[in-house]
């Protein structure tokens, strides 16, 4: 292999890397926890999700509140399809926790439409009938394109 494409492959592997949010979540810095048994994240409407993002909660202050594994059923009606289980915690009920997602691909951090309202021992979804999140789509922004044909000197 050549050494350029090989110092090429290692640069923008570890750039990827070091480029991940740091989200990490500490659940001993809660009393309570809530799940996430089986989620799917949707972007115009079909799933969406590639081995190793991030999807995790926050709070209104923006803290760490949770952040998913990948698991990928081997049976069932969601066989071979990412699904994502998480744990969340709280300290009290009501908290209102939204998510974001990080689009490796894109190296973006993605919000999602979808919050959920804290409530102990609660569990949403599982891995036959799992509760979907949709990224957020950008409302609102005007359709400008740039022609430089419109313009005389």
């Amino acid at each position: 292999m050549n050494k350029n494409i090989f110092l090429a492959i290692v640069l923008s592997t570890f750039s990827v890397l070091l480029a991940q949010p740091d989200w990490e979540y500490n659940p001993g810095a809660f009393e309570f926890t809530a799940w996430i048994a089986g989620g799917v994240v949707l972007r115009d409407g079909e799933p969406f999700a590639e081995s190793g993002v991030l999807f995790a909660a926050f709070d209104d202050a923006g803290n760490v509140r949770g952040v998913a594994v990948q698991v990928v059923p081997g049976f069932g009606p969601n066989q071979g399809q990412i699904l994502y289980e998480m744990t969340m915690g709280s300290n009290a009920d009501g908290d209102i926790l939204s998510f974001q997602y990080y689009d490796a691909s894109e190296d973006a951090i993605l919000g999602i439409s979808e919050t959920i309202t804290f409530a102990n021992q609660s569990s949403q979804g599982d891995w036959f009938e799992p509760v979907f999140f949709n990224v957020a789509v950008a409302e609102n922004y005007p359709d400008w394109e740039y022609n430089p044909g419109a313009f005389e000197f």
